[in-house]
């Protein structure tokens, strides 16, 4: 939804250009879009229909049939080495899993653990075959709720710093705002005893950052840019990422790397003008 906001955006300003002028050069082709956000559970076609949800705390089982123009959906291109990433996530930004979901009886499906009750979202994120290389992921969402006691989380201020286990993770431009409608790069560096982390392939790449709007819970993965040509990790830990926002105010991200063998996960609140 942003990409399509932030794209009218822009053929906005193109057409209402000074007509009088010299003729301005052909602009170039936009990318194909077939984003979503998640909060939809029908989008270009495909729809999510849950087959089992969490209905209470603890270990539980996420279940959803997605169906498309050629009816159930049982595969997917692979991107990030998967066909389809999961992620759950409460409506007060906390609660965030990443989950990796395979077919079991024509339902992706996937173990999930409830920790506390109020109102959720799974989120499932894939790309039709057929689609172009680079094509942006369609994004379907399904609600649900856990009754009882809920003990609410604020989301945090914004912090140049996170932890996870032995590394700290720096976001370098501190905690700046960033401007909506335009393109930039979020960077961080990851660190251990204060020197770059040796940082391990994840899920096809070295990082993995997805960012929801706080207002709207609407979720946009953001793409990581190589670090160099060889597709090597970064020797000095930084972590870079193409964003571009249509809209103002908080995004919650979570990020995630591999660092000693085990994947870690910090979360940073950023906000834009």
């Amino acid at each position: 939804m942003a990409a399509v906001t932030l794209a009218g955006f822009l053929g906005a300003a193109y057409l209402f250009a000074d007509s009088r002028g010299p003729a301005a050069p052909p602009a170039p082709a936009a990318p194909v879009v077939y984003h979503s956000d998640g909060l939809s559970d029908a989008y270009d076609g495909f729809r999510a229909e849950p087959i089992a949800l969490p209905t209470g705390r603890g270990p539980a089982t996420v279940s959803v049939r997605v169906t498309g123009p050629a009816g159930t959906a049982l595969d997917f291109q692979n991107i990030h080495s998967k066909p389809m990433h999961m992620y759950v996530l409460r409506d007060d930004l906390s609660g965030y899993q990443h989950l990796h979901p395979e077919v079991v009886d024509g339902a992706w499906t996937a173990p999930v653990t409830i920790t506390d009750g109020g109102a959720y979202r799974v989120y499932l994120e894939f790309v039709p075959h057929g689609r172009p290389a680079g094509a942006d992921p369609t994004v379907l969402g399904i609600p649900f709720v856990i009754a009882g006691d809920t003990t609410m989380v604020p989301v945090p201020a914004p912090r140049a710093e996170a932890r996870s286990g032995p590394y700290t993770v720096r976001r370098l431009d501190g905690i700046a705002d960033l401007t909506s409608g335009t393109q930039t790069a979020l960077r961080f560096q990851v660190l251990r005893d204060g020197r770059p982390a040796v940082l391990e392939p994840y899920l096809g790449a070295y990082a993995h950052l997805s960012n929801f709007e706080v207002r709207t819970q609407g979720l946009e993965h953001l793409h990581p840019i190589p670090a160099n040509a060889t597709g090597t990790a970064p020797a000095d830990g930084v972590l870079a990422f193409h964003a571009a926002f249509a809209e103002r105010g908080d995004k919650r991200m979570f990020l995630q790397f591999r660092a000693g063998g085990t994947v870690h996960q910090v979360a940073f609140t950023v906000f834009t003008t």
